[in-house]
């Protein structure tokens, strides 16, 4: 393996440059790029930027390159993406994933199988897909593997603390997982991953700046929130550490519906996709030989023009506000972006949560907005973000 590659833990905790990190986030999303468009982003010198890049070409872990442009050829910078590669775990509530990426961004080997209620199981599908991909590489060993998980990890991001719906506690995922004990693991919550994922997105799309702070709210089964401050996630502090950004399960309805968390009238309940079919039926169960509608089914009888369909994404999009501007008036983040299966009917989503949020306090100020972000891609994108984020803290 490529010492330049080698993951440092002893490094990870420590204080690094917040414009270094920027720097590698921004060369990562955004490459092939300038070192004159680095540091008109970052709002440095560009002889600052050649200092920081120099050592990292020097080991090859950036490359320069010469490309022709309109008026004239252009130096630019990227990872070298043939170096080492990352694997990413997704463990979802319905599907899991497993894939492959490298510092260039590509992703490879995608898989994906049906999570099964057993932890035990589950894991040992996903070490069997681990240790395949390992196998496909004549042994070579990745670099560092993110895992991404819908519950709470602990503080040292190698333990999956509780995951609702799932009903999994205390499951040492970074040890089953481990291929070899030089090979990193690291733990997070899917929101979170879904966030780091989402960042480096409007990290390639802006023309300037980068994005420092947003709300990330995930909507599928749950409701997941990750939250980027200074452009980098935040998990909490101390103890607690890992575990913030557990909006969903926020009472919003005193004395609502019954949550697989134990609480009643959680947010989760009222806005996440997989409520959508409750709200269908209006709390009724099935009639006999009708079966629960999936969202995606009422999305598409909504777009035929069906009235109960959009009446019940109406009230999604209404719930889901209501969330929304709390979590806006809690943390005082004002950009929020919506991740997850809901994205789907979001043209039926979007007026009612704007509505709602207008009724709010925060909706008598100016600057706050909500937008649609990837309704699939953060799960094993997500997964993938953890492992290179990790890597990219130490260097």
């Amino acid at each position: 393996m490529n010492n330049s590659l080698l993951y440092r833990p002893e490094l990870a905790g420590q204080l690094v440059s917040r414009k270094g990190n920027q720097l590698l986030r921004l060369i990562r999303a955004a490459q092939p790029i300038t070192r004159t468009e680095i540091a008109e982003r970052l709002s440095i010198d560009k002889s600052t930027v050649t200092e920081n890049v120099k050592p990292l070409i020097s080991r090859g872990l950036l490359r320069q390159d010469i490309i022709d442009g309109k008026e004239r050829r252009r130096r630019v910078l990227s990872f070298t993406p043939e170096n080492g590669y990352f694997i990413g775990v997704n463990l979802g509530v319905r599907r899991s994933q497993v894939g492959v990426t490298t510092l260039g961004s590509e992703i490879s080997d995608e898989s994906d199988f049906e999570t099964p209620s057993k932890p035990e199981t589950a894991l040992r599908l996903a070490r069997k897909r681990i240790d395949e991909i390992i196998h496909s590489r004549s042994g070579r060993l990745p670099t560092l593997i993110g895992v991404s998980v819908p519950g709470m990890v602990d503080a040292e991001r190698q333990k999956l603390i509780f995951a609702p719906h799932l009903n999994w506690r205390d499951i040492e995922i970074a040890e089953i997982l481990r291929p070899d004990r030089n090979v990193a693991v690291a733990v997070e919550n899917d929101s979170t991953a879904a966030a780091m994922y989402e960042a480096r997105l409007k990290i390639r799309d802006s023309d300037d700046g980068l994005m420092t702070n947003f709300i990330l709210v995930r909507s599928g089964t749950g409701i997941g929130v990750g939250l980027v401050i200074g452009s980098q996630v935040y998990r909490g502090s101390g103890s607690i550490r890992g575990i913030a950004g557990e909006f969903g399960h926020m009472t919003i309805v005193a004395g609502g519906k019954h949550c697989v968390c134990g609480n009643r009238g959680c947010w989760e309940q009222y806005a996440s996709a997989a409520s959508a079919a409750s709200l269908y039926l209006g709390d009724r169960p099935p009639a006999r030989g009708e079966s629960k509608p999936r969202f995606v089914e009422i999305v598409s009888k909504a777009k035929v023009g069906d009235v109960r369909s959009r009446r019940t994404l109406e009230k999604i999009g209404d719930y889901l506000g209501i969330g929304i501007a709390n979590v806006i008036m809690g943390i005082g983040i004002s950009r929020v972006i919506i991740s997850g299966r809901l994205v789907y009917g979001w043209e039926f989503i979007e007026e009612p949560l704007n509505a709602a949020i207008e009724r709010s306090i925060i909706g008598k100020i100016d600057g706050w907005s909500v937008e649609a972000g990837e309704p699939v891609g953060s799960a094993i994108g997500g997964a993938l973000e953890v492992a290179v984020e990790e890597y990219l803290s130490t260097l």
